[in-house]
């Protein structure tokens, strides 16, 4: 029983870490996305903290038990229900209404489109990862 609650919390850990070490690059020294960027570094240093959890010896309920009640999960839950992106939304697409030139105000929505993929796809695996919380 514990090898397959460590499996599970295993693969969707690593699925998320990849997810978000690949947004970590992506936002990278951009100083409009330092926020969110921040928060990634926050979910790595999380993710971190849960997969040491894993490699404890603890019996199967103990180690659910441990992982639910770290603070590390719950990081994790609450930067999902977080809306990081969505002041940086906000801004950018002010910004973007100021500028007359049509071609700098497409570029400025496609980079914010592409920042929002990532992002989602980030928030996708960190809810994968709770859902297995959850079971």
């Amino acid at each position: 029983m514990r090898q397959i609650i460590k499996a599970k919390h295993e693969l969707r850990l690593y699925e998320l870490k990849k997810t978000v070490n690949d947004f970590l690059e992506f936002t990278e020294n951009l100083t409009l996305l330092r926020a969110v960027n921040e928060k990634a570094q926050e979910m790595v240093q999380a993710i971190d903290v849960l997969q040491q959890l894993l490699q404890q010896d603890l019996a199967a309920d103990q180690l659910v038990k441990a992982i639910n009640a770290s603070e590390a999960a719950a990081l994790l839950d609450e930067i999902v229900d977080a809306d990081a992106i969505g002041e940086l939304e906000a801004y950018i697409l002010s910004t973007a209404e100021g500028i007359e030139d049509a071609e700098v105000t497409r570029f400025l929505t496609e980079v914010m489109d592409k920042v929002e993929h990532k992002y989602n796809l980030l928030l996708e695996k960190a809810h994968a990862y709770n859902a297995v919380l959850k079971d």
